[in-house]
């Protein structure tokens, strides 16, 4: 018995010190996310720190966040636009949104168990009430560091209800 155990735990020590799978346990800071629900907040609220970094908060936390060869894009009308990768594309898209504010939409489904560390998809509405237009994005994630941003932005109008009702 004390043989097995031996073994077990030489086994577990050479699986933990193992520089590939210690490795990958660090590049995924999400692995301690269980639930779908907590992922999909999570990762909404990631891509909204990294709209707000790249307008001019701190370069190095959002070049941890974003991977170096992200792809950034915003069309609009009839006309897709490249924003360029990394860094640089995260900035040219915060720069064209002109965002002062965001909107998601929560999950409102069952909740299940979540596989944070794979490829993940949330999308995020950003606003720019000055201008009334509105930029739906979609933000690929992988391991927890974004590889893709790619949107619309479109004009809005909005305004009040008149919720009386006549007669009533």
């Amino acid at each position: 018995m004390k043989a097995i155990r031996y073994a077990l735990t030489a086994a577990s020590l050479s699986v933990a010190t193992h520089p590939a799978i210690a490795s990958s346990a660090a590049s995924c800071p999400l692995a301690n996310i269980d639930s779908q629900r907590e992922l999909h907040v999570f990762l909404s609220m990631q891509a909204v720190k990294i709209v707000e970094l790249a307008g001019g908060g701190d370069q190095e936390r959002l070049a941890a966040l974003v991977n170096s060869s992200a792809s950034f894009s915003l069309g609009a009308g009839d006309v897709g636009r490249p924003l360029g990768t990394g860094v640089q594309g995260a900035k040219m898209l915060a720069t064209e949104m002109s965002a002062d504010a965001y909107r998601y939409l929560g999950w409102d489904y069952m909740d299940a168990p979540a596989k944070p560390c794979s490829s993940q998809k949330v999308t995020v509405e950003f606003v720019d009430n000055r201008n009334k237009a509105v930029s739906q994005v979609e933000f690929t994630f992988d391991g927890g560091r974004l590889t893709n941003a790619s949107g619309w932005s479109r004009s809005y109008e909005s305004g009040a209800l008149n919720t009386a009702q006549a007669g009533h």
